[in-house]
C-alpha cells in the first residue's frame, strides 16, 4: 500500500510540475507505471523475465533499452492494467488528466488492439 501512495504522489508531482505539457507528463507517467508493473513481475508469455535473464550477461541495460520503444512500453502498461488493479488505478489517474475521460476496460482493449495492429510485439 505504501508503494501505491508513493507512485500516486509521484504522478501528482509530474502533473503539477508543468500542467500544460501533457505529452511529457504522459511519457514520464507511462515510464513510471511500466516500472511499477515490472516490479510486480507482471509478465506476458514469459517475455519480461526471460529477456531480463538473457540481458544479465550483456552490457546494455535491458529495462531501459527494451522499453525505449514507446509503443512496446504502452502495450505492456495497458496489458498490465488489465491484470492488476493498482496498475489500472495509476493508468486511470494519468488517462483522466491527459484525455479528460474515464478510463474503461474497453478503451484499454481498443488501445491494445491498435498497438497490435501496428505490429507491436514483445
Amino acid at each position: 500500500m505504501e508503494d501505491s501512495k508513493r507512485i500516486l504522489q509521484l504522478l501528482s508531482n509530474y502533473i503539477e510540475e508543468d500542467p500544460e505539457d501533457l505529452n511529457s507528463f504522459f511519457d514520464d507517467a507511462m515510464n513510471l507505471i511500466r516500472g511499477a508493473a515490472a516490479d510486480k513481475n507482471i509478465e506476458f508469455d514469459g517475455y519480461f523475465r526471460e529477456r531480463w535473464e538473457i540481458s544479465a550477461d550483456t552490457i546494455f541495460e535491458f529495462d531501459e533499452e527494451y522499453f525505449e520503444d514507446e509503443d512496446r512500453r504502452d502495450l505492456y502498461v495497458f496489458l498490465s492494467s488489465l491484470v492488476d488493479n493498482e496498475i489500472f488505478d495509476y493508468l486511470e489517474y494519468v488517462w483522466h488528466h491527459v484525455f479528460h475521460e474515464e478510463l474503461t476496460k474497453e478503451i484499454i482493449e481498443i488501445r491494445i488492439e491498435e498497438l497490435k495492429e501496428k505490429g507491436v510485439r514483445f
